[in-house]
């Protein structure tokens, strides 16, 4: 995926909205306003109009592609999922716990919701980072 060229892409880049619309595009890697609407409607109800103005806003930041050749438009990622939560991440980890990466592991490790399987990716993660 070509990367955004400026712009943010931290926890203060994306709505709530904006980061459920991309939510579905990332699933469906292209996407018309009518795909995402069809989503979002039995989610939240949104108007058709709210949609398609979320999304060309998300086109404007440089976050999803707008391909005007045809009609429909054609809408596509050009930022990964995983690039868009990273971001996020390390904003988080900067902004708000000093750069304190160790309070985000105490997080993941504490959550009820982790299972043996992400504990093993974790350690596996800190004992990559450690040969390194």
């Amino acid at each position: 995926m070509p990367r955004r060229k400026k712009g943010k892409m931290g926890m203060n880049a994306l709505g709530d909205l904006e980061v459920d619309v991309m939510g579905i595009v990332w699933n469906l890697n292209t996407a018309t306003v009518k795909d995402v609407f069809e989503v979002m409607y039995k989610r939240r109800g949104l108007a058709y109009t709210t949609i398609m103005t979320v999304m060309n806003r998300l086109a404007v930041k440089g976050i999803l592609s707008q391909d005007k050749s045809s009609v429909p438009y054609i809408y596509r990622p050009l930022v990964a999922r995983d690039e868009m939560a990273t971001s996020m991440v390390r904003e988080v980890v900067d902004r708000v716990l000093d750069g304190s990466a160790a309070a985000v592991m105490s997080y993941l490790i504490d959550d009820e919701n982790i299972d043996a399987a992400e504990i093993d990716k974790l350690k596996a993660l800190i004992k990559q980072k450690e040969n390194k």
